[in-house]
């Protein structure tokens, strides 16, 4: 399971440890969602006229009605000023409402509107296609699988958001 290989440098200063992109996970992960993400935005725009944030923000809506701007941030891991933004932008086009939370008149809460509502339906048949795409090669087994081990790695972000590396192992070119 190494993920670094031995390679001669450039420039004749010794050999040193690089990535093994072949073995390391979390560039399989990047990949994967970059250009899952990039190509989403990109279909989700020229068939229905919102990216794959609002896309995001709609789902989120439609999984849980009269939510907070805050709580989809949460969900699905999006900074607030892009989850404001698509809000923004779905409130003006007539897909999203803000409404006064009626447990606290301080809080803005969001829903979709009927016209968000189909638009979510249209866009969950396409994204629903795109998933049995990228999973056509994996049996219903493996599906099953993948998806629990991606939960696990799920489950780790709250410690990754808060990772400092070990004194004794710092960080190449990180000052003492």
């Amino acid at each position: 399971m190494a993920s670094t290989k031995r390679r001669k440098a450039r420039g004749g200063d010794g050999d040193r440890s690089v990535l093994d992109l072949a073995h390391y996970v979390p560039y399989f992960l990047t990949a994967i969602s970059n250009t899952w993400s990039r190509s989403s935005s990109r279909l989700y725009l020229d068939l229905f006229g919102v990216g794959v944030t609002e896309w995001r923000v709609i789902s989120q809506l439609a999984i849980e009605p009269q939510i907070a701007a805050q709580r989809i941030c949460e969900v699905i891991g999006l900074d607030k000023g892009a989850v404001s933004r698509s809000v923004a932008a779905l409130v003006a086009a007539g897909h999203v409402a803000e409404n006064g939370d009626a447990r606290d008149a301080r809080r803005q809460v969001l829903e979709l509107t009927a016209s968000g509502y189909a638009l979510h339906d249209r866009l969950i048949a396409v994204a629903l296609q795109r998933e049995r795409l990228i999973l056509a090669d994996f049996s219903p087994d493996e599906v099953a699988q993948l998806t629990a081990l991606l939960r696990r790695i799920h489950r780790r972000l709250p410690e990754l958001r808060g990772f400092r590396p070990d004194d004794e192992a710092p960080a190449p070119g990180a000052r003492r």
